[in-house]
């Protein structure tokens, strides 16, 4: 426990407070069981991201972050994947928004909280597809709430972009009616 008799005296260390959150930072990545569908969910180098926060099998998340990564939430409550949006990488030199990485858009079930989650490589692309095509259907009033966050989610004009992202440039019409098909 931090009392001030604990403290460094006449010293300032800077660094320290940096290593600390950098530190409890680079830790999050651990093992865990998804509170959805209990699959035990093992977090590998290979995944693409540093933080495993949301199954990679039914794409559901637990409400542990205030910031990407930072476990600091006190909720901990389920997180319902609600679509998909594209990360905002600012604008090109001719004005047009840069589009990035595909998020999940999760919503908390207890404090309606909304995190963007950044896929990972290891996410069940039949998955994504159906979380995409279920948001088409969202209730305007929850279409409203994330706009009003600043979340604009994918829509049907976005469905090459999104194939392209998830199936790269040269996906054949073989290898997506395969994955289109397998619902």
């Amino acid at each position: 426990m931090w009392s001030p008799d604990s403290s460094p005296k006449c010293e300032t260390n800077h660094t320290a407070g940096k290593d600390r959150k950098r530190k409890r930072w680079q830790a999050a990545n651990t093992p865990f069981r998804c509170v959805h569908c209990r699959q035990m969910v093992f977090p590998t180098d290979s995944m693409g991201t540093i933080h495993r926060n949301h199954c990679p099998n039914c794409l559901w998340s637990l409400h542990v972050d205030t910031k990407p990564g930072n476990r600091a939430s006190s909720c901990h409550s389920s997180m319902e994947p609600v679509g998909l949006t594209f990360k905002h990488n600012g604008f090109d030199k001719y004005g047009r928004a840069r589009t990035g990485d595909i998020m999940l858009v999760h919503i908390c079930r207890s404090c309606n909280s909304i995190n963007l989650n950044r896929i990972a490589s290891d996410d069940r692309i039949e998955g994504l597809f159906d979380i995409f095509r279920q948001s088409q259907s969202l209730s305007p009033d929850i279409r409203k709430g994330l706009e009003e966050h600043g979340v604009t989610l994918l829509n049907g004009c976005d469905i090459k972009a999104l194939r392209t992202a998830l199936l790269g440039k040269a996906h054949s019409a073989s290898a997506l009616m395969a994955v289109e098909g397998s619902q």
